[in-house]
């Protein structure tokens, strides 16, 4: 009964052996579940703490205005302080920060994030950004979730391109959790950080990404993160406006970028400790917010009183450049968290304030709202370089299909002129900016190998070599003479056939059924050569082998192409 069951087993595995690219869907679902976990426990934690400062928890902005004007002006000076001073405590710890960000530990790193000095910079930005500093929360939402992917994979001993493709579908996790976005969330991954849309990473990340949403949705309900009214677009002649939207996107996301880039550069001049940075910028936020308090936050609020109406041209000009000021001045300073939410707000401005002109000045019929949704994706596409992203993710947050066709012209539009007059993007100082010829590089090997293939002695039973199929699972064993040299692979495919017929398990393994011309890798092989011998064999995984016909460990072809996807990935 035993036998008939291992054969039983033996067959299954010899047709229904899944891949590693289909392995990695599993612990991609693993981690949108852990992602999402990690996200709504930051946005809660938050919660908490606003209820604790302020006795409620209605919004940043809605505080704001039920502060008097001199607490409204020191408490982002104190949180920015206290934000630095946790940031100070992590430096003199000693602490090894590693990746600041998750990009740098996708791109730039092997995909380890530090645990604790992560908690550390969630600290900080928590207490930045309740002390209404003018940056988003979802930025440390999306690295929370990016760690857990990162521990995970530790846990489970994966390969460095495997790592960092795994820290990747957290990120896209976290993003889907945090913008009600599961497509968008996977392709903006795609898009800005790993650059490819090749199945073996679009297909993790948007399983991650569609997993953690529906999780987090048991949490946080199934509304949209902006209160988008109905519309209805007729598509005549006026989409020709669109493009314009996009021009003046694309010139106003330069001047934001630009002055982004200044503020960081002028902070940096004064060579001041983290606190005093962090409590500078805090106090040149509460000087802003006195003026208008709409400033505080990730400005979710105020985007839905533009959307429903509520601001006049004057406001409308006013909140804008004020809250461009703000975020660049937060951000600027060192306070951690994100600008990606507050270029939504920028851009529903801008949208508003054309839409206002054309309505009142040139007569047009296009509805307020469809101004509002494609400036949003015309300013965030500028600013990421992402304008695929963009529109998926405004249509996710509208749920219009009328937008679409418009959103494509305005993004399209505002990322050329973007590119035209400012190369980099939001992200450019977080990815690699430049990528050396790959296919002549022969250090390569070392990043890929692993361990753990399954190996037989060449004298070994049939019965053997049958319990080693089972319990390894793998499609070859790897067979070594009795000087422990490496002298080919036997195949599951032919082995299978051959032991169904043996009466005797116990019999030597056939030598005639042993590849002695399986391919391999050498240790030195450039890209080329790996791709070629790779070309030869239909699996997942070859051997490396030294001069001496030692074995030293397989590649999975999997992890080259992630690699090979990541060396060769275009300047974003």
């Amino acid at each position: 009964m035993k036998t008939r069951l291992s054969r039983l087993r033996l067959i299954l595995l010899e047709r229904l052996q899944p891949d590693e690219g289909q392995a990695m869907l599993l612990f991609a679902a693993v981690v949108g579940v852990l992602g999402a976990l990690a996200t709504v426990g930051f946005r809660e934690g938050l919660s908490l703490l606003e209820t604790l400062l302020y006795g409620r928890h209605d919004g940043l902005v809605a505080t704001a205005r039920s502060l008097s004007p001199w607490v409204r002006l020191v408490v982002p000076m104190l949180g920015g302080i206290l934000a630095g001073l946790v940031l100070q405590v992590l430096r003199r710890l000693n602490v090894p920060e590693g990746p600041a960000d998750y990009m740098e530990a996708v791109t730039l790193g092997d995909g380890r994030i530090h645990v604790r000095a992560s908690l550390l910079r969630a600290v900080s930005s928590a207490i930045s950004i309740s002390s209404g500093s003018s940056i988003g929360r979802e930025a440390s939402m999306v690295h929370l979730a990016a760690l857990t992917s990162s521990v995970l994979g530790r846990l489970r001993h994966l390969p460095r391109a495997r790592l960092r493709l795994l820290v990747a579908c957290g990120a896209a996790a976290g993003i889907s959790t945090a913008y009600n976005a599961p497509i968008a969330g996977g392709l903006f991954v795609a898009e800005v950080v790993l650059r490819s849309f090749a199945f073996e990473t679009l297909g993790p990340l948007i399983v991650a990404s569609v997993v953690g949403n529906i999780v987090s949705r048991h949490f946080l309900g199934f509304g949209p993160i902006y209160e988008m009214p109905d519309f209805r677009l007729a598509l005549g002649w006026d989409v020709v406006w669109f493009p314009v939207l996009g021009i003046v996107c694309g010139l106003l996301a330069t001047v934001f970028l630009t002055g982004l880039q200044g503020a960081r550069a002028g902070f940096s001049c004064l060579h001041l400790p983290p606190w005093a940075t962090l409590g500078l910028g805090g106090l040149m936020v509460g000087v802003i917010s006195l003026a208008e308090p709409g400033v505080w936050g990730n400005g979710y609020s105020v985007v839905n009183a533009i959307l429903a109406g509520s601001y006049l041209w004057q406001g409308l000009l006013l909140i804008l450049v004020l809250k461009a000021l703000a975020t660049c001045l937060a951000t600027g300073s060192g306070a951690v968290g994100g600008a990606f939410t507050p270029t939504l707000f920028v851009g529903a401005a801008v949208g508003a304030l054309c839409g206002i002109l054309g309505q009142n000045c040139l007569g047009l019929a296009i509805p307020m709202p469809a101004w509002i949704a494609a400036g949003m994706g015309a300013f965030l596409a500028a600013c990421s370089h992402a304008p695929l992203m963009a529109v998926v993710m405004i249509f996710e947050m509208t749920g219009n299909p009328q937008i679409i066709v418009p959103l494509l012209l305005v993004c399209v539009f505002s990322v050329s002129v973007k590119k035209l007059l400012l190369r980099t993007s939001l992200y450019s100082r977080l990815l690699p900016s430049e990528k050396e010829p790959v296919l002549a590089r022969e250090d390569v090997v070392p990043l890929l190998l692993r361990s753990g293939a399954p190996v037989i002695a060449m004298s070994a039973s049939c019965a053997e070599a049958e319990a080693l199929f089972v319990r390894s699972r793998w499609q070859h064993l790897y067979v070594l003479d009795a000087g422990q040299h490496f002298a080919g692979a036997l195949s599951l495919h032919d082995f299978g056939p051959y032991l169904r017929s043996l009466t005797i398990p116990e019999t030597l393994l056939p030598q005639q059924m042993l590849r002695r011309d399986y391919p391999r890798i050498l240790p030195r092989a450039t890209l080329g050569e790996m791709l070629a011998a790779f070309s030869l064999h239909s699996g997942e995984r070859l051997p490396v082998i030294d001069d001496q016909c030692r074995l030293l460990g397989h590649i999975c072809k999997t992890d080259l192409l992630l690699w090979l996807q990541e060396a060769a990935a275009p300047e974003i």
